[in-house]
Order: C-alpha cells, then structure tokens, then sequence
C-alpha cells in the first residue's frame, strides 16, 4: 500500500466516523468569528488597552488559525484529499516525477478541503444542531380536516410539521359545537390547543 492510498483510507474512515459518532465540537473553519471586539459591548466601545500591531492583526489570529489547522476534522480532511490528489496525479499518463507530485497533491488536499468537505460539513453539522421542535408549536397553525367531524364535534385532522405529515384526532371548539359549526372533509380549521401525549387536538374554524 502506498502513501497515497494510505492516506485516502485513513482520512476516509476518520471522517466517516466523526459523521457518524458526532464527534465535531465546531473546530472547521469559520464555525465560529474570533474577530477582534466581537464580544465589546458596542462598536463604540472597545477595549482601551488592546493595542494591535502594525498591520492590523489580532496577535491571537495566528494562534486560532493554527488551532484549527490542528483540529481532527480538518487534519482527516487534508489526509483524504492529499491521498486522493496522489492517486489521480500518479494514476494518469503523465509520468510526473516524485518531487512534484507530491507538492501538487498537497495543493489537491487543500482545494479538496476548503471546496468539498468544508462546505459539506458546516451543512451537516447545522442540520444536526438545529433544535427538536415539540408538537405543541404547531399551535395556531392551519390544518386540513382529513374526515366529517360527527355530531360529537370530534374527527381528524392533518398538518404539516417540521416537514412531516401529522395526523390528529380533533376536537371542535365547545362555543362552536353550541353554535351547531358543522367541519367538513377538507375543509381549513384552525389548531388552538394540542395535546401532545394524546396526539389530540382542538380547533376551530376561524381561519
């Protein structure tokens, strides 16, 4: 097994496990803003004492460039697409010699990381940060009745949750049943209250 191929099974396995075991704690490159005063309270307002130096750079800019050059992600990262850049370049007709195929893999684990996995990543990681919603949200939303509610004032009723298709038993408001309010199949009613243990619902029609 050569380097290059090492090197893409090696860096393919750890991020497949950091995908699947979760196991990225936002190191990737702008995850986070470290911009100086980011943190003062206002833009007017920042630290007196803070003196940058000639040029204008944080003095812990390189030190967080380094810090996420070190993370395990990216490390990983460049490791697959260094050995996937070496195993084209080596792969093709073009007899490249060592000395520069190694440096153009090098500049291929780069571009791989900063155009493919990068963006890829950031995306995952939001989609599984991003908060459960309870059912009880769905309050005040539009739903469509699924069956003619009985004289009871009880049938289902079906909406759109967080992408998902929900089927509830619904209960039509008691000033409503009094006012003799007859819901229809397909017809638009208006969700005021959920029980969620239940999978019920009350609603109205006033949409």
């Amino acid at each position: 097994m050569n380097v290059y191929l090492f090197s893409t099974v090696l860096g393919l396995a750890g991020l497949f496990s950091m995908a699947v075991l979760g196991l990225s704690h936002g190191h990737s490159p702008g995850a986070h803003s470290h911009a100086p005063g980011a943190h003062s309270g206002s833009a007017g307002h920042a630290h007196s004492g803070l003196h940058l130096p000639r040029g204008g750079r944080h003095p812990g800019t390189r030190g967080a460039w380094l810090s996420t050059l070190a993370s395990p992600r990216v490390l990983l990262s460049l490791l697959l697409g260094f050995g996937l850049s070496g195993l084209l370049l080596t792969g093709l007709p073009l007899h490249l010699p060592e000395v520069l195929t190694l440096p153009l893999s090098a500049a291929g684990s780069v571009a791989f990381e900063g155009l493919l996995i990068l963006p890829y990543w950031n995306a995952l990681m939001r989609f599984q940060s991003r908060p459960a919603r309870s059912l009880g949200s769905a309050v005040m939303s539009r739903a469509e009745a699924v069956t003619d509610f009985d004289r009871a004032g009880s049938g289902l009723v079906r909406l759109e949750f967080d992408g998902e298709i929900r089927q509830l038993l619904a209960t039509l408001e008691r000033s409503e049943q009094a006012q003799g309010v007859q819901v229809r199949r397909g017809d638009t009613v208006r969700v005021e209250a959920i029980d969620e243990q239940l999978s019920a619902c009350t609603v109205s029609s006033v949409v």
